[in-house]
């Protein structure tokens, strides 16, 4: 599991075997390396199946049920290998597309440098105002510019095909760090004004999820504090922060590190793969149902 932490690219050999348990245990210690990889950094993780589910031999104890549903969950397999040359091939593949792909995502982050050369010192130049308009264009032309899913914008809302439902995202700004007031409370509550989008949501399936992009970094406290209470689902993500309040149906997308056009648009492009690998984007379209329904009622009642 040590070695999983520390390693740059695991590949993981599936075949449905869960590994040793222990004599109590019941996650094999294959299941747990693979998921302490995982979760250390899932871009680096990778599997390639080997194995035949349906064969009478397939593992099939608890611990693998367990590994087997864990896996077909995470979605994860890029390729699967049937003989040795194919499985040597398909590992050599992998490997030089992970490379490829760690050295583009070290690249990005090596052109934001600290703010002081390129778009990120000229985005520090721009006042508060200005340079929050900046922030909301470029997080709205992320989320309207998928391959495969069309978005229809306006100024600070953006609709989105999610799972063929359409999503109202209602798109905000902090121009400086979440404890400086001035740019905190130009966001405020945003959910507190969901009742002004009622129209706007009467002809879609969904919403509004609130997307906020952050110019540095976001704590999970700053977001209860954004929500204004602290029982709810706060989950640390590579993108951010993502809060769900179960009771109202609030969804708070606070995504970190917005200090140029490039950044802003990535962190968005990351917030879009987490619901993809964590089985999140189903959740997040019914979330979005159930706020409908509780800013319509809101709206009729004022």
């Amino acid at each position: 599991m040590s070695q999983a932490r520390d390693c740059d690219i695991l590949v993981a050999l599936f075949n449905g075997n869960a590994g040793w348990t222990g004599k109590d245990g019941t996650v094999g210690i294959c299941h747990a390396e693979y998921q302490t990889a995982w979760e250390q950094a899932p871009g680096k993780t990778f599997a390639i199946n080997i194995g035949e589910p349906s064969a009478p031999t397939a593992p099939s104890s608890a611990a693998d049920r367990l590994f087997q549903a864990y896996m077909e969950r995470a979605n994860r397999f890029i390729a699967s290998a049937k003989d040795g040359p194919a499985l040597e091939a398909q590992i050599c593949r992998t490997i030089a597309k992970a490379t490829v792909m760690l050295v583009q995502r070290g690249t990005k982050d090596t052109r934001r440098g600290s703010g002081y050369l390129g778009p990120s010192l000229e985005w520090n130049r721009l006042g508060y105002a200005e340079r929050s308009n900046q922030m909301i264009a470029a997080a709205r032309l992320s989320l309207a510019m998928s391959k495969s899913r069309k978005a229809e914008t306006s100024d600070r809302i953006c609709v989105r095909t999610i799972s063929d439902k359409q999503i109202l995202f209602a798109l905000g700004a902090v121009p400086d760090s979440m404890s400086v007031p001035a740019a905190r409370e130009m966001v405020g509550q945003p959910h507190l004004d969901d009742h002004l989008l009622a129209n706007r949501l009467a002809a879609i399936d969904g919403g509004p999820v609130h997307l906020v992009a952050c110019h540095k970094a976001a704590t999970a406290a700053q977001s209860q504090r954004m929500l204004g209470f602290p029982n709810a689902t706060v989950v640390a993500a590579p993108f951010g922060i993502y809060v769900f309040d179960p009771v109202q149906a609030i969804q708070l997308v606070l995504v970190s590190g917005c200090g140029d056009e490039i950044a802003t648009r990535h962190g968005i492009q990351k917030f879009l793969e987490w619901l993809d690998q964590s089985d999140q984007r189903e959740l997040l379209v019914r979330g979005a149902q159930k706020r409908k329904a509780i800013v319509a009622a809101l709206a009729s009642g004022i």
